[in-house]
């Protein structure tokens, strides 16, 4: 995966597309930026495409997608967002942060299409 280091509008395309593309497992950051950081941007621009986003399992009544700070905070997100898309912040090698798509709720993508077309 390419990197967009200088380029925010680059990185938030990338971002866009692997929101979209329920298919796409990871998007990855820029070096240095930090898991928890990343994370919140991804969540911040799937606010700004109209999702409802709920920032590290927090209360928002019909969440599409969840974005947790980190994997280790995950456990029965599922349970609690059934129909969400749900999502994780991870440390990669040599500082680059990214977003992993949790596996189980690829088969939810006719509950987004429905809503966001």
């Amino acid at each position: 995966m390419e990197c967009a280091e200088g380029d925010p509008s680059t990185l938030d395309a990338r971002i866009e597309r692997f929101i979209r593309d329920r298919s796409a497992s990871a998007v990855t950051g820029p070096r240095r930026m930090g898991r928890e950081a990343f994370a919140r941007h991804v969540a911040s621009v799937a606010e700004s495409m109209g999702y409802r986003v709920s920032l590290d399992g927090e209360d928002v009544p019909d969440a599409e997608i969840v974005v947790m700070l980190h994997w280790m905070g995950s456990e029965g997100v599922s349970e609690r967002f059934p129909h969400a898309d749900i999502m994780y912040g991870q440390d990669l090698c040599h500082q680059v942060p990214a977003v992993m798509r949790h596996a189980p709720n690829r088969n939810n993508i006719n509950t987004v299409r429905r809503i966001h077309g």
